[in-house]
């Protein structure tokens, strides 16, 4: 496995804060663990040496024409005004050749979900029962706890299970409680752990309890927490707790306890903000999720392939988050993505999940007190090898989408160095 660039102390060890989401809009509960694609700094330097004002559409070709030949011989660029009266190219060099994407990858991943999800939909957790319950609350039969693949499932929401299962009237359960994993494969991991356990990456499941732990069987853990707090509460499971396939005549029973994820576009957030590996990888399972399909990492990207394609844009997906350097495309796809975003119904939810410049997740300390802070909205993307910033500015008459992607990249300070100043120049931009 090669080495990710920014993993300075072992992955488990790390934690990051959940992104703040606007009002209204409920928060991911649970921390999630960062990958490599770790928040990048300017050089107080940068703002100091920021020219103020705006500029025309040929001095910013002029300048963007400098900073890109400062680029590794490998890098693409493409700068498209959004905005209708203009839609035009403002920029663009070596724009049309496949290029590693690294965490732009989420960029293709989040939008897919957030249009086959819907941004307000939200992912249940479920508890079902097989069996009678008699008058003295014993349950002749098994418990079971149905994962749907939420990746934010903690100890409040199995707290909040293990009341409801009290609520209908349950104090004994005879059986066991199996905890079903099934709405996704087993694979733990992705193509660059060779779909096994990986220090970037917690285990995936579709029934995981704290995303941000490495349990070996991400399900039998969830299960275990649901009876102890079943216990807590006075309800004793006689069984122990197993990993199996709920059988259809308990689903086909009303649940006796559900619990929701977030929004998908508050996951969305949760997994562009930070740039958290393990969101965008849960994402990608369950866009192939079906109640007759399994949710896979292979599914999940001919998903994201197929919706970009649609949008007259292209992409080689490998997975969700972008660990694997064969997840490719072209700056010039990266910003058609951009563009077919920008009058999605969608679309605010989509924007609201990139950081902003100088502000927040992976760029809270790029670009402060320059003219791209609070204005450009962009995600970035680090592996070996690879530096990569896309996303919007509000420039012209509206926004400017652009796509910096750079390949062969042996100083990721010099490389941030030339984005923040590129993204700088575009905030500046007048028609």
């Amino acid at each position: 496995m090669r080495v990710k660039v920014g993993l300075i102390a072992p992955i488990v060890a790390l934690a990051v804060a959940v992104p703040t989401v606007e009002a209204g809009v409920d928060q991911p509960r649970v921390s999630a663990l960062p990958g490599p694609d770790l928040p990048g700094t300017s050089s107080p330097a940068l703002a100091r040496a920021s020219a103020s004002g705006t500029i025309s559409r040929s001095k910013l070709r002029k300048r963007l024409r400098s900073l890109a030949r400062q680029a590794p011989g490998a890098s693409g660029f493409y700068v498209y005004d959004t905005d209708a009266r203009s839609r035009r190219v403002l920029f663009d060099r070596k724009e049309g050749k496949r290029r590693k994407l690294a965490s732009n990858t989420k960029l293709f991943t989040t939008a897919t979900a957030l249009h086959r999800l819907g941004a307000k939909r939200r992912i249940e957790t479920r508890v079902h029962v097989r069996g009678n319950i008699n008058g003295k609350g014993r349950l002749k039969g098994n418990l079971y706890l149905v994962g749907g693949g939420d990746p934010t499932l903690g100890s409040s929401e199995i707290n909040s299970l293990a009341k409801q299962v009290k609520r209908a009237g349950i104090r004994r359960v005879s059986g066991k409680l199996i905890a079903d994993d099934k709405v996704f494969d087993r694979k733990r991991g992705v193509p660059d752990s060779g779909f096994g356990p990986s220090p970037y990456i917690a285990p995936l499941s579709g029934l995981v309890y704290g995303g941000s732990t490495y349990a070996t069987d991400p399900a039998l853990e969830a299960g275990a927490k649901l009876r102890a707090k079943l216990k807590k509460r006075g309800v004793k499971v006689g069984g122990r707790v197993k990993v199996r396939k709920t059988p259809k005549r308990a689903r086909g029973r009303a649940p006796v306890a559900t619990v929701r994820s977030p929004t998908i576009a508050a996951l969305a957030e949760a997994t562009n903000e930070p740039s958290n590996n393990f969101y965008a990888e849960m994402l990608l399972k369950r866009l192939w999720a079906t109640p007759t399909r399994k949710g896979t990492t292979k599914g999940g990207t001919r998903a994201v392939e197929r919706f970009a394609r649609a949008r007259g844009s292209r992409v080689d997906a490998k997975d969700g988050s972008g660990l694997t350097d064969g997840n490719r495309a072209a700056p010039r796809d990266v910003v058609r993505l951009l563009r077919a975003m920008r009058t999605h119904k969608a679309r605010q939810a989509f924007y609201e999940s990139l950081p902003r410049a100088g502000k927040e997740g992976t760029l809270d300390q790029r670009m402060e007190g320059t003219a791209a802070a609070g204005r450009c909205r962009a995600k970035t993307g680090t592996i070996t090898g690879v530096s990569a910033l896309s996303g919007y500015c509000k420039a012209g008459r509206g926004k400017v989408a652009f796509s910096l992607l750079m390949n062969g990249v042996r100083s990721y300070d010099a490389a941030r160095n030339i984005q923040d100043r590129m993204v700088i120049e575009i905030a500046r931009y007048r028609p």
